[in-house]
């Protein structure tokens, strides 16, 4: 990472035609070179003046532009916000104009860990920030603002009290093992000692709920060819995703398109089917298919007759009937539909959305690979503690302690949070 204490800035908006757009800066130099290059020299803390910004005596655009004073800001340094118009020669020529002023382009995510570093945000809050922008649903969008209102520091701040209370009582058997203690003492220490895991054990469950949440569930369409998985991926989509024909076995290799089901993300993937091949390409669509239907969380199995029998070894099924439209022939335990009519299918997709999503979304969650580790460590450094051998369990809880202070801990500020925001957009 750059240095901390430089000047930087970043375009905040994508760099495309658009109503306007957003020009972000942080550091001490911020408000001296806005105003170098401004028709107005007079900036009131958190209020939009419109002013024009120059190079010399020429006018480049009409800007709103907002003055932030430190600590009182995103950063907690000194900022600018210039909302300009969301022209690209605009963009491009305010661009070259600050980066004459010697102040450097931010990096990924620099604007959040200046807040984190300047304790304006927690490492769980910056994380939320970044899972909030990337939501592509609404039930992504909860948990991030949900993590982002504090539902995590929460929850790890109460944890921790619970963990330091009972590292407490147990070195206070050890100090005193020589004195009378009282007879509940020990009984309150395993009944502490067991809360404590049942709550992070809940976490790490609740956390393999919303790692399927983000990621999304994975959906294999199967079965022989003409029998409407193309037309029913493209009916869904709204649009022509996967090419259909009256020719047996267009599809030869994997497809997909996602949706957003209920506030859940599915994933569809139509695929060659399963069927017998005629040539080497036909021959690895079909591996591929198997490979998607083995690792799916659900499978759509297009039926031409009532060959149920065909698709046993696979988990997971959903079975479809589809053209309803041409034939109306009904099996059981089948759901028939028509991907030009529509019919059934809003059916359909409730039924996938019903076998998959068995949660409500509640919070907290743990989102991030990250925090789950630490968890899963926590607990396994509570498992070994034995009662018993006073001495070794007091240390045990000693290192459950140090795994749940690091998932929101400042610490090893160049690698851990050089990873942590690398994947955050530029100018956030």
């Amino acid at each position: 990472m750059k240095h901390i204490n430089d000047t930087i800035f970043a375009l905040s908006t994508k760099k495309s035609k658009s109503a306007i757009a957003i020009f972000r800066f942080s550091g001490n130099k911020s408000h001296s070179v806005i105003k170098s290059i401004s028709s107005k020299k007079i900036f009131k803390h958190k209020v939009s003046t419109l002013n024009d910004i120059l190079e010399g005596k020429k006018r480049i655009d009409q800007t709103l532009t907002t003055f932030f004073k430190s600590p009182n800001s995103y950063t907690g340094e000194d900022m600018v916000e210039i909302s300009c118009h969301g022209s690209v020669s605009v963009i491009n020529k305010i661009t070259e104009i600050i980066l004459k002023k010697n102040i450097r382009l931010a990096e990924h995510g620099e604007f959040t860990k200046r807040a984190l570093i300047n304790d304006k945000l927690t490492l769980l809050e910056a994380e939320s920030i970044n899972d909030l922008i990337n939501a592509e649903t609404e039930n992504q969008r909860k948990i991030a603002i949900g993590n982002l209102s504090g539902d995590l520091d929460k929850f790890i701040d109460n944890i921790t009290k619970k963990t330091k209370k009972l590292l407490a009582d147990v070195e206070a058997i050890i100090d005193f093992a020589d004195e009378d203690l009282p007879n509940s003492l020990h009984k309150n220490i395993k009944e502490q000692y067991k809360n404590i895991c049942d709550l992070i054990n809940k976490a790490i469950k609740k956390s393999n709920i919303s790692k399927k949440i983000y990621e999304g569930y994975r959906i294999t369409i199967i079965g022989k060819p003409n029998t409407g998985k193309s037309s029913f991926i493209n009916y869904i989509n709204n649009k022509e995703v996967s090419i259909v024909t009256n020719i047996p076995g267009t599809t030869t290799d994997l497809v997909t398109s996602s949706l957003d089901i209920n506030g859940d993300k599915y994933t569809f993937v139509d695929t060659a089917g399963i069927r017998k091949y005629r040539n080497i390409i036909e021959k690895i669509g079909i591996e591929r298919t198997i490979e998607s239907a083995q690792k799916s969380d659900l499978n759509l199995v297009f039926l031409e007759n009532n060959e149920k029998s065909n698709y046993e070894k696979l988990n997971n099924n959903i079975f479809v009937k589809s053209k309803y439209d041409k034939k109306k022939q009904k099996f059981r335990g089948v759901y028939n539909i028509s991907s030009v009519s529509g019919y059934g299918v809003e059916a359909l997709l409730k039924a996938i959305s019903k076998k998959l999503k068995k949660n409500h979304v509640k919070g907290p969650y743990f989102s991030r690979e990250r925090h789950v580790e630490n968890l899963k460590m926590s607990l396994s450094s509570l498992k070994l503690v034995n009662f018993k051998e006073i001495d070794i369990a007091a240390e045990n809880i000693r290192n459950s302690l140090i795994y749940l202070n690091g998932i929101n801990e400042k610490f090893d500020i160049e690698n851990i949070l050089d990873i942590i925001f690398s994947d955050f957009c530029i100018g956030k």
